[in-house]
């Protein structure tokens, strides 16, 4: 099982070169190669593109990365594709992410990353939802069926993921795409079916399950091989932190339990930028240490034959 981090919350702070090296001396075998920071929401709603985005600007932070990568024998495990794909009351927004989410299905085959993380469509506004739920499960049908052509040429696994929704005056939270595991399961079979072969699996994001007091353990079994890929994150319970495991109230013996009763292998993948924003850009290495330590932690009781007993429980 090859260990992987998200770069965003690393290389935006400390830069490439000494990222990717802190990466690699922290001991983490591949990346969620993050390309969903790089939009403000005041660009989406006014139809602007990105200016991160234009080719030139894209392939050349691509290649530097991938470079750098090579350079430490580190592996692309997953892209984090743009979002949101709906941005209510701007088609221009909604479509140039779709442009740039196509922009990263290509890159996956550019840096040899074999799948890409994309964001279900849904309006993230609890309050004012401006579509119902027939009209974005159709909406999530077209798209994701629209990119079944792209994923094909490039030979690319898309992993849909575990969303939320908020009231945003009384922060309350709510289910959204994907929060429910029958609609999970029948987007993705159904997809696949489509397709005439495994080209969709799930990401399941730990932090958003807690978030919806959802199982783990219930989650990764009825999931079973669907579960491609993971963002391993805790939280209070309240707010979506995405801090490491341990801090937050995520029960994690269940996410483990889970794990070892489908014999998952893939990519064991943290999502924890903001735990490394934290610190000061001079700690970013040993807070990227700590993170491999916890994974290392995990993956040795997950792979274990027999679960062995945490000394210090």
């Amino acid at each position: 099982m090859k260990l992987s981090v998200q770069t965003m919350g690393t290389l935006e702070m400390i830069g490439i070169e000494a990222g990717m090296k802190a990466i690699a001396e922290a001991g983490f075998d591949a990346l969620d190669f993050g390309l969903d920071g790089f939009y403000k929401w005041e660009e989406l709603t006014k139809g602007k593109k990105s200016a991160f985005f234009e080719d030139d600007n894209l392939y050349a932070y691509v290649d530097k990365v991938k470079a750098e990568a090579d350079k430490y024998g580190i592996e692309f495990g997953q892209i984090h594709a743009p979002f949101p794909l709906f941005v209510p009351k701007s088609p221009e927004g909604s479509a140039n992410v779709k442009e740039d989410v196509a922009k990263c299905i290509e890159i996956c085959a550019r840096v040899g990353c074999p799948r890409i993380v994309i964001h279900p469509i849904f309006d993230g506004s609890a309050r004012f939802p401006s579509m119902t739920k027939e009209e974005e499960i159709a909406a999530n049908m077209e798209y994701y069926t629209s990119i079944i052509p792209l994923l094909k040429k490039h030979g690319v696994v898309c992993c849909l993921e575990n969303m939320w929704s908020q009231d945003w005056k009384t922060k309350k939270i709510y289910t959204a795409s994907c929060s429910d595991i029958n609609e999970t399961i029948n987007y993705i079979d159904t997809l696949n079916e489509i397709a005439g072969e495994r080209l969709f699996g799930f990401c399941l994001d730990i932090g958003h399950l807690l978030l919806l007091g959802q199982d783990p353990c219930y989650w990764i079994e009825c999931l079973g091989d669907r579960l491609e890929t993971l963002h391993t994150h805790d939280n209070d319970g309240i707010d979506d932190e995405h801090i490491i495991p341990y801090l937050g109230v995520c029960n994690w013996e269940r996410f483990v339990l889970g794990l070892r009763k489908i014999g998952y292998s893939r990519n064991f993948s943290f999502e924890v930028s903001c735990f490394n924003r934290k610190f000061p850009n001079a700690l970013i290495p040993s807070a990227l240490k700590l993170t491999a330590e916890v994974g290392r932690y995990f993956i040795g009781r997950i792979t274990a034959e027999t679960d062995p007993t945490d000394e210090y429980r």
